[in-house]
């Protein structure tokens, strides 16, 4: 019996020995070091400044329009000093915060046109209340507004001199706010 367990154990040293020669093995490692994922910026301006004062028109009649125009900056290099590193691959326009006479703000038209070279128009003659995530990329704008870019646009406010008598509107006033959207990528 002594021998059954001596060989035994032989057996089991021998099989113990066997299994670690078979772990040995060569090796090699290679290492991609210093990754670094960094994000860019969206700063989208309007004449240079984050927000600008709007216009003020008084004493409008029916078939008044106040008309003027803002340019659109994609605020970085290389033709603004801001911080801008990204594509605008959607640029919005929209009517905000309207005040005051419900009744008045209702019955303003807005046209909202492009004019990048030749205009083009963004919003026709919609109204006001309407004008809401509105498309201000020339159509040939194929990749959206790039860094150091810019857009002028154009609008005209209007109270039509058709749709009845409007003597309801009389000294009513109504503000509100255009209001330019930039995303990358498009807002979902």
């Amino acid at each position: 019996m002594k021998n059954i367990i001596k060989s035994l154990v032989i057996v089991v040293a021998v099989a113990a020995v066997a299994s670690v020669a078979t772990w040995a093995y060569f090796s090699s490692t290679a290492t991609v070091d210093n990754n670094t994922f960094a994000t860019g910026v969206l700063e989208v301006r309007v004449n240079g400044q984050s927000a600008i004062s709007g216009f003020s028109a008084t004493n409008m009649a029916p078939g008044d329009c106040k008309g003027g125009s803002f340019t659109v900056m994609n605020y970085g290099a290389p033709w603004f000093g801001g911080p801008s590193t990204l594509t605008a691959k959607e640029l919005v326009i929209s009517a905000e915060n309207m005040t005051g006479d419900t009744d008045l703000c209702d019955a303003l038209t807005v046209e909202v046109e492009n004019c990048s070279g030749s205009c083009e128009t963004a919003y026709s003659a919609g109204t006001l209340a309407g004008l809401s995530d509105t498309d201000l990329l020339m159509s040939w704008y194929s990749g959206g507004l790039i860094a150091g870019s810019s857009e002028t646009i154009n609008y005209d406010v209007c109270l039509p001199d058709t749709g009845g008598d409007q003597n309801d509107l009389q000294s009513d006033s109504c503000e509100f706010d255009f209001v330019v959207d930039a995303y990358n990528p498009v807002k979902l």
